[in-house]
């Protein structure tokens, strides 16, 4: 008798497994009676395996520790099953995807992380059918690597942000072409696939002192300043305008600051299309004195996860540069 291919369901918590409380918010849903409410799974043809939070959390509260507890399930049972399917909240799960990414370099199985906009047991829900989806997309095993499906949609891991905060669509990959779209059956875009040019590889360390710097008109940069030369950054993502211009002088408190810390700083452009273009613009030109890292067309996601995971296990300066500027997942 031909073996069933086993999928293990993390679940972390989310929209897809709440249910409203006697005060009328919602509050996490047991594994347990998250599955009660899609009775299909039965008839996919897959053994099911599953872990969950001992306490399931609301994305908001889901961060570096909780993207090493993700990666530590996959990698510890990883040689059991076939494929992965984490059932996540949708706030965070754009930054969760693109940790994992970084995390289990070099998959050979995927990875497929879900959730909903409305919860699984109300008769409106998108759940079930982006939960069934997933599993199938496991199933199938085309994809290896981390994927993020949502409404029909399989968005590469390290290249999805959340575009909308109710649509059913929810994510978009403004950048980069999607893996997979599914119509009547999944239609996979195989030249979006990761090139496996790494050898597995699961990073077993993330650290959480990177500042993300918004740069905005007219702000007081003497804030930020401040707020960087007073604590322990190991590293900053540089959120600029359009191509690559930036409201900063030489001159500036923050540029001193920035210049004097000696620490990698990843610069991604706060439009959603294009990415960047350092250099084009006199307004900035002054980056390239910071020694600055394009990030070109990355996410904010992308690149928070990446210089995270990046300065807690690269302590050569010239090997965590590389890290940093080399395209690891198709993150750009």
């Amino acid at each position: 008798m031909e073996l069933k291919p086993k999928i293990l369901v993390l679940y972390t918590g989310g929209t897809i497994g709440m249910i409203q409380s006697k005060n009328g918010t919602y509050v996490p849903f047991s594994l347990e009676g998250l599955l009660d409410c899609v009775p299909q799974v039965n008839h996919l043809g897959i053994d099911i395996l599953v872990e969950s939070f001992e306490n399931p959390l609301d994305s908001a509260f889901i961060g570096p520790n909780e993207w090493l507890k993700m990666s530590r399930i996959i990698s510890e049972k990883y040689n059991l099953v076939d494929g992965f399917v984490v059932l996540h909240g949708t706030d965070t799960m754009a930054y969760t995807s693109s940790a994992l990414s970084f995390l289990l370099r070099g998959l050979d199985k995927p990875v497929i992380l879900t959730g909903a906009q409305i919860p699984i047991y109300e008769k409106e829900s998108d759940g079930v059918g982006n939960f069934i989806n997933a599993l199938e997309i496991a199933k199938e095993g085309i994809v290896k690597e981390v994927g993020l499906w949502f409404h029909k949609t399989l968005y590469k891991g390290a290249c999805v942000t959340k575009s909308h905060s109710k649509d059913f669509k929810g994510f978009s990959s403004p950048n980069h072409t999607v893996l997979a779209c599914k119509e009547q059956y999944v239609n996979y875009n195989k030249f979006a696939f990761s090139l496996g040019k790494f050898d597995r590889l699961f990073f077993d360390k993330i650290q959480s002192k990177v500042f993300y710097l918004n740069l905005l008109p007219q702000m007081q940069k003497e804030i930020q300043a401040k707020v960087i030369s007073e604590n322990t950054i190991e590293g900053v993502v540089l959120s600029v305008f359009g191509s690559g211009t930036a409201p900063l002088k030489e001159k500036d408190f923050l540029f001193k600051t920035l210049k004097n810390k000696k620490i990698p700083i990843i610069v991604v452009s706060e439009c959603f299309e294009g990415g960047l273009e350092l250099g084009k613009y006199e307004a900035g030109s002054v980056l390239k004195k910071l020694d600055v890292i394009s990030g070109k067309n990355m996410t904010k996601e992308a690149a928070i996860t990446k210089m995270m995971i990046g300065t807690a296990n690269f302590k050569d300066n010239l090997e965590l540069r590389d890290f940093l500027e080399e395209n690891q997942v198709g993150e750009f």
